[in-house]
C-alpha cells in the first residue's frame, strides 16, 4: 500500500503488536517511532533563486557596492513569480535579497506576485521595503513613469494597512520624480509639496481668490481657527475679515518694509546638500551627472558632479507659529468688537500689527452696521393698513393738486434722460433726488413715480453707498433731508436743469 499515513496507522494500531509483552513493557520517549520522510526533506530551491544567490559570490560582486548587488539580483528576478506559502514574521534593517533564507525569498516573491496583481496583503516589513526598493530602482516596470504609478499606488494602499512606511513615502516619491525627470505636477498631491503650494498662494495672494487664500491660511496656521467657537458661530464674518487682514498686512509689508510678510513668517529658501533616496537601498546609475530640476518656485534640486543639492524653505514644514499668532489675534479682536460671549487673549504680534488688525476689523463692523441699517423689513401683517394709508395719501395729493391750479410747477423729467446713462439711479430716483437738492416738491416727485418716499430714499442710499460710504439722505425724522456734507458733490452728479 502506497499511502504512508495509512501504513503507519496499521502498524501502530496492530492488536498483536500491542499485546506483545516486549512492545507493552518497553519505555518510549515522546518522539514518534516512525515519521514521514517529508518532515526531514526541505522544499527544493527553485533554480532561478539558486542562480540569483550565486550572483553574490561572483568576482564582480566582491568589489561592487551592496546597492549594485541588490540592483543586479533584482533585475535578474524581475519577472519571477512564485506561490510558496510562508507565514513567519521577522525583522531586518535595510533588508536585501542576500539577507533572506530560501523560504523567506520564496515567501517574498509569492507576496510580490499578489501585489503586482493589486492584491495587497499585510506582510513582514522586510518584504514591504524590498518591494519599494525595487520600484525606486525601476525594477518591475518598463519605464520610470510606470514605476512611479506602481509605487504611488502601493504607498497609498499599504499605508491603510500599516503606517510604518508613511515617514518615507513623501520623500521617496518626490525624489523619484526629480531623479527620473518626471512631470513636476505629479508631486502636487504629495503633502510636503502641498506645503509649498500653500506658501506660494500666500506669497502671490494677488493671483488667488479669497477662498484659496483662506484655505492656505487654514493649512499653514498653527492656530486652527476652524476649531474656534467664534468661527463656528460666525464663519462668514471671520473668514472675510481674516483674509482681508492678511491682504492689508501683506500690502503694508510690501510698501513699508524691506521684507515681505511671507519672508517674515517663513524666512527664505536655502540650498543645502541632499542625499537622494535617503534610508533606501538605491543604485545610482548616473552618479556623475549634472542637472537642474524645479518642482516649483520655492522648491528645486540640482546635481553637480554627482552631488545633489536641494533649495527650499527649511525649518518647520508643518504649521507656522508666527502665522498662528496673527490668526489668533484676529479671532480675539473679532470677539472683542462683536461683544462675543467668550473672550480669548493673544500675544506674539507687534503693536503696529495689532493696530492694522484693529483698524481693518473696525472698518468691517462699521460697514456691516451701515448695511444692516439700510435693510427694509416689511411686516406682512401690517400690509393692509399700509395700503389704506397709501390710498388716503394719494387721495389727499390729488385733491391738493386740483386746488393748486394757480401753481404751475412741473418736475423736470427731461433731467433724467440726460444723465441716466451715467448714473446708478433710475429715472424716478434721479427726479426725486433733484427735487430734494433744488427745493422742489419731493412729495409730488414720489407720487408721480408711484413709489413711497421712504422706499425711494432707501433705494438711493443703498445705490450710492459705494460712492460715499455713507447714507446721503437722512430719513430719521420722517422727512427726507440731504446730508449737508454731500450736497455739493450730489449737485455735481445731478445738476439743476
Amino acid at each position: 500500500m502506497s499511502d504512508t499515513k495509512e501504513i503507519l496507522n496499521i502498524v501502530l494500531n496492530d492488536e498483536k503488536l500491542l499485546k506483545s509483552r516486549a512492545f507493552r513493557d518497553r519505555v518510549y520517549s515522546d518522539e514518534p517511532i516512525i515519521r514521514p520522510a517529508s518532515q526531514f526533506i526541505k522544499p527544493q530551491t527553485p533554480p532561478q533563486i539558486k542562480e540569483m544567490k550565486g550572483i553574490a559570490f561572483t568576482p564582480e560582486a566582491y568589489w561592487k557596492t551592496s546597492a549594485w548587488l541588490f540592483y543586479t539580483q533584482g533585475k535578474f528576478m524581475e519577472k519571477y513569480e512564485d506561490d510558496f506559502r510562508y507565514n513567519e514574521d521577522f525583522t531586518k534593517y535595510y533588508p536585501c535579497y542576500r539577507d533572506l533564507s530560501t523560504e523567506e525569498l520564496r515567501g517574498f516573491f509569492s507576496w510580490r506576485t499578489k501585489v503586482r496583481n493589486r492584491n495587497i496583503e499585510k506582510a513582514p516589513l522586510p518584504y514591504v521595503f524590498i518591494y519599494m526598493y525595487e520600484l525606486l530602482n525601476c525594477i518591475g516596470a518598463d519605464s520610470p513613469a510606470e514605476c512611479f504609478d506602481m509605487l504611488n499606488y502601493f504607498c497609498k494602499e499599504y499605508e491603510e494597512i500599516d503606517n510604518t512606511i508613511t515617514k518615507y513615502t513623501d520623500t521617496w516619491l518626490t525624489d523619484f520624480i526629480v531623479y527620473y525627470d518626471l512631470d513636476p505636477s505629479l508631486a502636487d498631491n504629495i503633502d510636503d509639496i502641498k506645503h509649498d503650494i500653500y506658501i506660494l498662494t500666500l506669497l502671490h495672494w494677488e493671483k488667488y481668490s479669497e477662498t484659496e487664500i483662506l484655505d492656505a491660511i487654514d493649512a499653514l496656521s498653527a492656530y486652527q481657527f476652524k476649531k474656534s467657537l467664534y468661527y463656528i458661530n460666525e464663519p462668514e464674518d471671520f473668514s472675510e475679515v481674516l483674509v482681508r487682514c492678511f491682504i492689508v498686512l501683506s500690502e503694508f509689508f510690501r510698501d513699508k518694509r524691506k521684507k515681505s510678510l511671507c519672508e517674515k513668517l517663513f524666512g527664505n529658501t536655502v540650498e543645502c546638500g541632499y542625499h537622494m533616496f535617503s534610508s533606501a537601498i538605491f543604485y545610482d546609475k548616473q552618479s556623475l551627472r549634472n542637472c537642474e530640476y524645479s518642482l516649483n518656485e520655492v522648491h528645486s534640486f540640482s546635481c553637480r558632479n554627482g552631488k545633489w543639492f536641494c533649495k527650499k524653505y527649511y525649518g518647520n514644514r508643518g504649521r507656522n507659529g508666527h502665522l498662528g499668532d496673527i490668526v489668533k489675534a484676529v479671532d480675539s479682536l473679532m470677539r472683542e468688537y462683536s461683544n462675543f460671549k467668550y473672550k480669548i487673549s493673544f500675544d506674539g504680534i507687534s503693536k503696529n500689527t495689532e493696530k492694522i488688525l484693529r483698524t481693518e476689523i473696525e472698518k468691517y463692523f462699521d460697514k456691516k452696521r451701515r448695511k444692516e441699517s439700510l435693510k427694509i423689513e416689511i411686516d406682512i401683517s401690517k400690509l393692509s393698513s399700509i395700503r389704506m394709508s397709501a390710498d388716503k395719501t394719494m387721495e389727499k395729493l390729488i385733491i391738493e393738486e386740483e386746488n393748486d391750479n394757480d401753481i404751475e410747477e412741473t418736475e423736470p423729467q427731461e433731467i433724467a434722460d440726460e444723465i441716466i446713462s451715467d448714473s446708478v439711479l433710475d429715472k424716478d430716483e434721479i427726479v426725486f433726488m433733484c427735487s430734494l437738492l433744488y427745493g422742489r416738491d419731493h412729495k409730488k416727485a414720489a407720487a408721480d413715480s408711484g413709489k413711497m418716499i421712504s422706499i425711494l430714499a432707501d433705494s438711493i442710499n443703498e445705490k450710492l453707498f459705494d460712492n460715499f460710504g455713507d447714507t446721503v439722505i437722512d430719513f430719521s425724522e420722517d422727512e427726507p433731508i440731504v446730508i449737508d456734507d454731500y450736497t455739493e458733490e450730489l449737485k455735481n452728479m445731478f445738476p439743476e436743469p
